[in-house]
């Protein structure tokens, strides 16, 4: 089997369960289809950068995936990079170990097929953590140890949204130096292949040789459509032969939501701040 899944963005929470229908559908769609792994591209929770609760629910959700199981973080996990969508959850060591000490690693690296598969913690590229010093070595070892092997690379944030020279910071893509520094590596390396979430929707283009595949939310829609379709699903990647085949899946009865409308358009700054809803678990 070289066939893995890819589920982004799922933003469970114990106190709010707009989302966690789409989820369970998508846990099902998984299980059903038994792939070699399931790479869940981070953002797992509403609040995790604050919140033990909601990451101790959402690596107990994870459980319930009976195929192996890749997690990253995303910044809804363990807080973002400077400078952030919110100075008050920037990325720090605290929210590293919560993270590591529920799922196990922020990284990770499987040969599946002819390919190598890498994961790495968007959140700590430009972080200035001692953790980023400890990826980077971690990462040159990997890509150099592939052999020969084309490689795809898994992160919750893309690279940039047009092009790689996009200065302005920004929450929504890696910044311009550290952006700079991986991208280095990877054209060193021949990776053919980097698979992101964070933005909600799916797109597929092919820049300066390297494919960059962008991972649907299972959980809603936005209205930064980016090129991109909107459309909560998941993706599944075969692996098996020198291009990766890959399709967008969207489960029967999987909700269409707009994040508008739940947030009261406007009402609530972020999802944590949204009224209660708990999920449905039964």
């Amino acid at each position: 089997m070289t066939r893995i899944l890819v589920l982004s963005d799922l933003h469970l929470s114990p106190t709010h369960g707009f989302f966690w229908d789409n989820w369970a559908l998508a846990r099902d769609t998984a299980n059903a289809m038994a792939p070699a792994a399931v790479v869940v591209s981070g953002d797992l929770c509403i609040n995790g950068p604050d919140s033990d609760a909601e990451i101790a629910f959402a690596a107990a959700a994870l459980a319930r995936l009976a195929p192996r199981v890749l997690a990253l973080p995303g910044n809804h996990d363990v807080g973002d990079e400077p400078p952030g969508q919110d100075a008050e959850q920037l990325v720090d060591e605290p929210r590293l170990s919560r993270w590591n000490t529920a799922f196990g690693s922020d990284r990770w690296s499987l040969d599946l097929g002819p390919w190598r598969l890498v994961g790495v913690n968007a959140q700590l590229f430009g972080s200035g953590l001692a953790a980023e010093a400890v990826q980077e070595e971690w990462l040159d070892a990997e890509l150099a140890g592939a052999n020969g092997r084309p490689i795809a690379l898994f992160l919750h944030k893309p690279l940039f949204i047009e092009n790689d020279g996009e200065a302005d910071p920004t929450a929504s893509s890696l910044n311009l130096a550290p952006r700079r520094l991986l991208l280095a590596k990877l054209r060193t390396a021949r990776v053919r292949l980097v698979v992101n979430g964070h933005l909600h929707q799916h797109r597929d283009r092919i820049i300066d040789g390297i494919r960059h595949v962008w991972a649907p939310s299972t959980a809603f829609m936005t209205s930064h459509v980016l090129g991109g379709d909107p459309r909560p699903g998941m993706l599944a990647i075969d692996f098996a032969g020198p291009e990766p085949a890959i399709e967008v899946l969207r489960p029967a009865g999987m909700a269409e939501l707009d994040l508008a409308t739940i947030k009261g358009h406007g009402r609530y700054a972020f999802l944590r701040d949204m009224p209660p809803c708990p999920p449905r678990v039964a």
